[in-house]
Order: structure tokens, then C-alpha cells, then sequence
């Protein structure tokens, strides 16, 4: 095959990608692409990611259009030199075979690269083959299915050959556990909408699922006073700027906490806790594809103000899909706040492999005892979540302890 003739392969962002939705192509067939130039968007997990062309060339071909999902690796498109015979790019396709992207997260430590989103044809190579009937499973998927208790050889796989993937194991359990399908409203006269999940919300269904099943959750509660707070607030705001909300405050507050209390401020990494200097904080952002969870890095490190324009920042761009990897990996504890919601108080799953996240309920009026005295004062609960492993229940309550004191004496936020 001609040199001149190039695939674009879904490319691979990340150790635990598979797939990717293509959410828009920026060049048509018979387009000159310079090289460098932006060649089309990919959805994956929970962000947007923008592929651009290591090499110029025209866009001969497209083989997944925008809303397809491929797997990592596969061929999405074709690049040749105009003078490549269009018989020429038939048999290109035809024979493309893709590298073997199968691997464990400890593949992240060998070293090997991702690979590049339009690269030189690999030569060909037979797809690996397992023992007559036996039951095709990738390694991630086949631990799983031992931790969730599940017999793979009841999983029909949707992967090449009949693989089974991670996905199909989580998909398997979550139907074990869901009992009978509900009742449609057919009789009624309407029919049910079925929909089927984006990447992103298929990621976060599976890490909410693993999180769940794995992580051993407890909760601890404390009602907080919000009126130093609030006084804080207005106060900071008096002097112009970008306005600074409630919530901005609270990631302020908790970073100072979150360094005073290593094991809150930590993660969990198969049998060792590591613990960080810095309060790397992950705030929680409703977008219409799912939640997103964007990291203020080294918070406790930062102003109020300086929180209020980052945090103003990534939730607009979250919103949009519009961040980075760097942007939503790595935080060291999540913030979720639903009280501009009206609601009261809930609890958070963790957010592996942080090992402890705080949900913040609305703030409301409450009758509260003072000096012996009865009033009135705005009155919020906040519900820590908490990793049994790592977070000793005594450890939970001396994080919120301090927390409580931070937002009702708020002089230093």
C-alpha cells in the first residue's frame, strides 16, 4: 500500500478509554487538511476532546459519522495524496487491521505511549484467539466479574469476537440487581423512550457502580450556622469583582481542612494511601450529559477570589464540554452542592480513589439555641462520606470539626 495513504484510528485518551462518540467533524471528504488543523471532536468519559491532524493531506474517506461510538483503535477516516486511485483507498480499508489496544491499568507504568490519532497503516496481524469455546474475556473485565461475583460464562460479550468487556460485566450485575422490568405504559396509550447512553454517562454508571459495590460508605452529619458566612460573603463582595458565592467559600473552608487532615485528604491506590500536601478539590457540575467533577488544584494555597474566577471558569467550560483531561483527574476530595436545589441534605458516592466526599444541603431558616436563648439563624447540614478503609469514623469527625469552625468563624476565608 501507497505511503501516501494514512487511517485515522479512534485514538486513546486515558488507561481506562475503550471507546469514543464522535461529536462532530470539522473537514469533509475531498478536504484539504493542513496539518495541525482541528479534524474532529471526540466524546469520552466526561469530557469533549478536539483531534487535530499530525499530517497534511485530503480527507479521502469517513467511515463513523458524528453520533457513532468506536472502539479505541479502530479506523474512522482515511487521509491520501489526491492522486491516490480511489480503488487504491478501497483496498487500503479493506486490509486495515487495528493495533491490539487490550491492556490492564498496570500498563500505565510499562511506559508505551498512546497512540496517535492519524498514523502510518500498521502491518497486518491475525486477531489473538483463546481455546475452542472458551469464553473471551479482557483481564479488567474478568477481575471485575470475580469481585462482583459474576459467572462470565453467562455474559454474552459485545466486544470483537464475542470479548467480553468491563461494560458487559457491570451491565450483566446491574440486571441481576435490578429484578423484573417495570411495567410499560403501552396500555396507556403511550410507548417508553429509549435512549442509549453517551460515553460519558456510561462511564459515570460504571465508576458509580464499582464505587458502590467497593468502597465500604459511612456517613457522618453536622449542622453548620451560616450566618458568619453569609456576613463573610457580603463582605468580600462590597469590594467589587467577580461575585463570590457560597459555594466558593466552602471549597476555600475545606482546603484549609483538608490539609490540617491527611487521611481525608488522600486516595486509595489498591494497598497504599497517599496522602497530599495540597487540597486538590473536585467540584461537582451538573451538565446535560451527566456530572462532571473539574479540580481547583492546590485550593488551600489560593484566595477566595482567585477560587471564585477558577471555579466561575471551569464549571462554564464543563457545562460546554469543553474541558481537559488534566482539568477533571487527580483531585484529592469532591465537593457536591445541591442546596441551590432546595435540597436539605444527601448523600454523595465517593469518587474513586478519593476516599471521601461532602455534600452540602441548602440553607434554611432554623430555630437554634444561644446562650441559652432561643433564634432564628440560616442553618445548613453538611454530610460527609466517607471510605471506612482509609477514614477512621474519629478521623471523619475532627475533618468536620474543623470545617464547622472555619464556616461559623469565617475571618480567615
Amino acid at each position: 500500500m501507497s505511503q501516501r495513504t494514512y487511517p485515522v484510528t479512534m485514538p486513546k485518551w486515558g488507561i481506562e478509554m475503550q471507546e469514543g462518540t464522535i461529536t462532530q467533524w470539522h473537514a469533509t471528504p475531498g478536504q484539504p487538511v493542513a496539518k495541525g488543523d482541528a479534524l474532529l471532536d471526540v466524546e469520552t468519559e466526561k469530557i469533549v476532546n478536539s483531534v487535530e491532524a499530525p499530517v497534511a493531506g485530503t480527507l479521502r474517506r469517513i467511515l463513523a459519522d458524528t453520533g457513532a461510538t468506536a472502539a479505541v483503535g479502530a479506523l474512522i477516516a482515511v487521509f491520501a495524496a489526491p492522486d491516490v486511485a480511489e480503488s487504491e483507498v478501497d483496498a487500503f480499508i479493506a486490509g486495515f487491521r487495528p493495533a491490539d489496544t487490550t491492556f490492564e491499568p498496570d500498563a500505565a507504568t510499562t511506559g508505551s505511549a498512546a497512540p496517535a490519532a492519524v498514523a502510518p497503516v500498521p502491518a497486518a496481524a491475525p486477531a489473538p484467539t483463546e481455546g475452542k469455546g472458551e469464553t473471551r474475556v479482557s483481564p479488567i473485565a474478568r477481575r471485575l466479574a470475580e469481585r462482583l461475583g459474576v459467572d462470565v460464562t453467562r455474559i454474552k460479550g459485545t466486544g470483537s469476537h464475542g470479548r467480553v468487556s468491563k461494560e458487559d460485566v457491570e451491565a450483566y450485575a446491574a440486571a441481576m440487581q435490578g429484578g423484573p422490568a417495570a411495567t410499560t405504559s403501552a396500555a396507556a396509550g403511550t410507548a417508553p423512550v429509549r435512549e442509549k447512553m453517551t460515553s460519558m454517562r456510561a462511564t459515570i454508571a460504571r465508576r458509580l457502580l464499582e464505587s458502590k459495590l467497593s468502597i465500604p460508605h459511612y456517613r457522618l452529619a453536622v449542622d453548620v450556622e451560616l450566618t458568619a458566612l453569609l456576613g463573610r460573603r457580603a463582605q468580600l463582595n462590597a469590594g467589587g469583582g467577580n461575585k463570590i458565592s457560597v459555594n466558593d467559600l466552602l471549597v476555600r473552608a475545606c482546603a484549609l481542612a483538608l490539609v490540617k487532615h491527611s487521611s481525608v485528604n488522600a486516595q486509595l491506590h489498591g494497598d497504599e494511601v497517599v496522602k497530599f500536601p495540597h487540597a486538590d478539590i473536585c467540584i461537582a457540575v451538573a451538565s446535560d450529559n451527566g456530572l462532571v467533577t473539574p479540580v481547583v488544584r492546590a485550593a488551600d494555597t489560593k484566595s477566595t477570589a482567585q477560587i471564585a474566577t477558577e471555579v466561575a471558569d471551569l464549571a462554564e467550560r464543563a457545562r460546554n464540554g469543553r474541558l481537559t483531561r488534566d482539568e477533571i483527574t487527580g483531585g484529592t476530595f469532591t465537593i457536591s452542592n445541591l442546596g441551590m436545589f432546595g435540597v436539605d441534605r444527601f448523600d454523595a458516592i465517593i469518587n474513586p480513589p478519593q476516599v471521601a466526599i461532602l455534600a452540602v444541603g441548602a440553607g434554611s431558616d432554623r430555630v437554634v439555641a444561644r446562650n441559652g436563648q432561643s433564634t432564628v439563624a440560616q442553618v445548613a447540614t453538611l454530610t460527609l462520606s466517607c471510605d471506612h478503609r482509609v477514614v477512621d469514623g474519629a478521623a471523619g469527625a475532627q475533618f468536620l470539626a474543623t470545617l464547622r469552625g472555619l464556616v461559623e468563624r469565617p475571618d480567615t476565608l
